[in-house]
């Protein structure tokens, strides 16, 4: 089984308060690798970042004193966003969780304990808490696994690509690797016709 995020988001500026949203996003999306906190969906599958959100672990709504507070901050995509809301089940900001319910922050390593991967790049939740985030956040969706899928051939065109260029810079054979670039481009193409149409909206 495996994580959501192949590397874990991190906030870099804790303690810091900027009073703007555009400052805050800038630098939270160099802190979770241009991928959505909750379900490590890329942005330039979404419109990019423009079209990504900051999201407030704990709702502004309800603790308007963390509006900009950089430790309550995520990079979400919308379709995460819209669906977590303004929802804590907590009485105060620091009461995240009670019973089996309500939320984790995903820049800790507590998230991996109630949420994963299955080899397909589905994301599944292991625990009962696991659970309650995995339904609030609609974690369900098959868009989040193909997601996944078309991330990891991007990453393998990418290095196969600069080994191609290695080669043909150094006077070295590289058709068999041009044959299985090809091949992945395809496959590529196949995953992402699936979620071309797609908006916010939409939930498949």
């Amino acid at each position: 089984m495996g994580k959501i995020h192949d590397t874990k988001p991190i906030r870099s500026h804790t303690g810091e308060v900027w009073r703007t949203n555009s400052s805050n996003k800038k630098r939270l999306a160099v802190d979770f690798y241009n991928k959505c906190g909750y379900c490590g969906d890329h942005d330039i599958y979404s419109g990019g970042y423009n079209v990504y959100h900051v999201e407030h672990f704990a709702p502004k709504e309800k603790f308007g004193e963390l509006e900009f507070t950089y430790d309550n901050l995520l990079y979400s995509c919308p379709y995460c966003n819209i669906a977590k809301s303004n929802k804590w089940i907590g009485k105060t900001s620091k009461e995240a969780v009670v019973g089996n319910k309500g939320f984790v922050d995903p820049c800790t390593d507590e998230y991996d304990i109630h949420l994963g991967r299955d080899i397909d790049g589905k994301i599944i939740y292991k625990t009962s808490l696991g659970q309650y985030i995995h339904e609030e956040l609609k974690l369900y969706l098959k868009r989040h696994e193909i997601l996944f899928n078309l991330e990891k051939i991007r990453m393998k065109r990418k290095a196969l690509k600069e080994k191609i260029e290695f080669r043909e810079k150094n006077n070295q054979d590289y058709k068999d690797l041009e044959i299985i670039y090809k091949d992945l481009s395809a496959v590529f193409c196949d995953y992402y016709e699936l979620i071309i149409d797609e908006s916010p909206v939409h939930t498949f």
